[in-house]
């Protein structure tokens, strides 16, 4: 591959330096009264949204102790969903597969493993994955 010669090695770049002017960038943010503010409040901001806790709990595999309870029965007086009680909170079952399972093991304490995710400031959900 002799010869070959890249177009790029004969370019010498020119750095061009921003003094703050405003020369119509096609990119800027600012609005229409050049405050540099956006204009309009976006849906996170200002409404108590905590980044830090949202992801500390968004699908996060933990081991918990707890006990198994029903939350919701049927007519028929069949369990339909379920809560897992801990000493701190109460995470709302995902009725998959293992949730169902679980269904036949209420009020008994568990060591369980699985994917938690936070719905709202108190209310969480537990993807159980393992259980003793």
């Amino acid at each position: 591959m002799g010869g070959f010669k890249d177009d790029f090695d004969d370019i010498e770049e020119e750095v061009e330096v921003d003094d703050g002017g405003d020369e119509g960038d096609e990119f800027a943010f600012d609005d229409e009264d050049g405050e540099g503010k956006p204009g309009k409040k976006g849906k996170t901001e200002g409404s108590g949204f905590n980044r830090d806790s949202y992801y500390f709990y968004k699908d996060k595999l933990v081991q918990l102790s707890g006990t198994i309870r029903p939350k919701e029965r049927s007519k028929e007086g069949k369990v339909i969903s379920l809560d897992f009680k801990t000493d701190e909170k109460i995470y709302s079952v995902v009725m998959d597969d293992m949730g169902k399972k679980l269904t036949t093991s209420c009020f008994q304490e568990l060591l369980v493993t699985g994917l938690v995710s936070k719905i709202t400031e108190k209310e969480y959900t537990i993807a159980i994955k393992t259980y003793i």
